[in-house]
């Protein structure tokens, strides 16, 4: 059963809010307008059913039972009733009086991860209650929350103040094996961070900070808009380097935290001031009207780009150009972006921005990053939904570059860096999966797309997921719940967005929605979810002994007769 997530951000990491912090504040909400009942064990109330589900929370990594967790119950389907209890000192929680359903089971506790019952990677178990079926002495485990935290100080052993403190993840659901940015928050008073509630996993962590008695003088130019050297250089104008764990400024050098359930990491961090660099680029002076772009200057961080705040310190014409400066930058590496008012993007990828003495860049040396223009289509035929955007998502997350799809399926992206991207359609009511693509100027793999400095012409081929399967998975003739369910395309290596997977419910039941139509075998592994499914290599093996599936279009249901067999991993 595919889970719409359980667990609340830290208080630091809201941009991890998204729809799984709101489920659960809406769950909240709802458990108080659409209350069955509420009991604290081991006190039982009966809801006008015959159906219990019951069973025991305990801390997975000691296998302790959890006095006074919050347990819920509530029906599968949208606005479907919730029960909520508190386990007694034995970890011990009952439902009683329950209708036949299938119902979706969470816990929380302080402490302790939010989770729905049997939860791999935003999938869980749903308990289904009926005539025959096992709903109780359920064993509900709860991963202790995971922190990392540390102080922050200067050179001097003295705290620094508002440092932005960013936090990295190897290795998640949406890029496994990549380095992505996973949270963000500030260092306080005392110069001391935390990101809590942290699930077991690979993190680095990275600060980023302004001396707070740094100053950034006005630069000085010639009648041709050239910096002239100040006389003397003044001792407060320095910058701290991008430092990364464990003392250093480099991400391929940064050390991994590795967390486990209820971990309490410890990464401080000692920054060092260096003289800082003083970078100015000219830019030609654009017609009376136009819309003015100023240069954006960024830095690389696992393999990603980030954007640095603005160190803008001047703005100056001179000989029919306009002169941009940047200080406060530590010595380093940068990339330098210019948007023109037509919407076109040139780059500087790799200015070497070393000299304390400042440096002049011209416009001019910048190259013009690739234009993508294309033309989608939906396979049936049909006509387009409305407001299509196409989306190009760098490999490490890092890069998002979207544009809407006209009426007659036309689009254009402006400014696309080099490197490879995953080709995303979407729409309001949910995605569209990209079945085909070719294109001119740029080498295509799947439904990935390789950029270099050429324009680029993409043509693709939409679908839309209308088709759902249904079945049981069984093994030894015995519902099989909690094992990966997995719909794999004919050809897994250039068909990755046709993949659908599921978690099998405790009857042994699961569903697999938006499939798109074709070819395909269906599998169900058990203890499968630490299975790296997506490389054909590592999903060969179950193939042979899977079952054959055609979705046909316009199919909008499939009920498979006979129940799939669990293959052991």
């Amino acid at each position: 059963m595919k889970l719409l997530a359980m667990s609340p951000p830290s208080k630091f990491d809201w941009g991890r809010l998204g729809f799984r912090g709101f489920a659960v504040a809406a769950g909240l909400l709802l458990m108080q307008q659409s209350f069955l009942c509420a009991q604290t064990a081991p006190e039982r109330a009966a809801v006008g059913g015959k159906y219990t589900i019951s069973g025991a929370v305990v801390s997975a990594t000691t296998g302790q039972p959890l006095e006074d967790a919050e347990v819920s119950v509530q029906t599968v389907g949208p606005g479907g009733p919730m029960a909520e209890t508190t386990t007694d000192a034995e970890g011990r929680f009952v439902f009683e009086g329950l209708p036949a359903a299938k119902y979706l089971l969470s816990a929380s506790r302080h402490g302790f991860i939010a989770a729905a019952f049997d939860d791999h990677d935003g999938f869980s178990t749903g308990i289904v209650t009926g005539k025959g079926l096992v709903s109780g002495g359920l064993i509900f485990p709860l991963l202790p929350q995971a922190m990392i935290g540390g102080t922050v100080t200067d050179d001097s052993g003295d705290p620094v103040q508002h440092a932005q403190v960013s936090l990295y993840r190897r290795g998640t659901r949406d890029a496994p094996g990549e380095i992505v940015r996973h949270g963000m928050t500030m260092t306080d008073d005392l110069g001391i961070y935390e990101f809590e509630r942290l699930e077991p996993g690979d993190y680095y962590v990275a600060v980023s900070a302004t001396p707070w008695y740094a100053t950034q003088p006005q630069p000085t130019r010639d009648a041709r808009g050239n910096t002239i050297a100040e006389a003397t250089r003044s001792p407060l104008d320095v910058a701290y380097p991008m430092t990364f764990f464990d003392g250093v400024t480099d991400s391929d050098s940064a050390t991994p935290i590795r967390l486990k359930g209820g971990d309490k990491a410890k990464a401080d961090f000692v920054l060092y001031p260096l003289p800082a660099v003083h970078l100015s680029v000219r830019v030609p002076t654009i017609r009376q009207g136009e819309r003015i772009y100023g240069p954006t200057i960024r830095q690389r961080a696992f393999g990603g780009i980030d954007i640095i705040p603005s160190q803008q310190v001047g703005e100056m014409y001179n000989g029919g150009q306009r002169v941009w400066t940047f200080g406060g930058l530590a010595p380093g590496h940068y990339e330098i972006q210019f948007r023109g008012p037509d919407g076109t993007v040139s780059s500087m990828p790799n200015v070497d921005a070393t000299s304390p003495d400042g440096m002049v860049m011209d416009a001019s040396q910048a190259v013009r990053l690739a234009d993508v223009t294309g033309q989608v289509a939906l396979a049936d035929g049909e006509k387009l939904p409305n407001r299509v955007a196409i989306i190009l998502q760098s490999l490490k997350g890092t890069s998002r570059d979207g544009a809407s799809v006209n009426g007659d399926g036309s689009f254009t992206l402006h400014g696309v860096a080099p490197g490879t991207y995953e080709v995303l359609a979407t729409t309001p009511g949910g995605p569209l999966a990209v079945v085909q693509m070719i294109a001119s100027g740029a080498a295509v793999h799947g439904r990935m797309l390789t950029v270099g400095a050429p324009p680029v012409t993409l043509a693709a081929i939409l679908a839309e997921g209308s088709s759902t399967v249904t079945g049981f998975a069984e093994r030894g003739g015995r519902p099989a719940p909690g094992v990966l369910v997995l719909l794999v395309p004919r050809n897994p290596a250039a068909a990755s967005e046709r993949f659908r997977r599921d978690q099998s419910d405790s009857d042994g039941s699961f569903a697999l929605n938006e499939v798109i139509p074709g070819e395909y075998t269906l599998v169900a592994i058990e203890d499968g979810w630490t299975l790296d499914w997506a490389r054909p290599e590592a999903i060969a093996p179950y193939l042979a002994k899977g079952r054959q599936l055609t979705v046909s279009p316009r199919e909008k249901g499939i009920a498979l007769d006979g129940a799939i067999e669990v293959q052991p991993r």
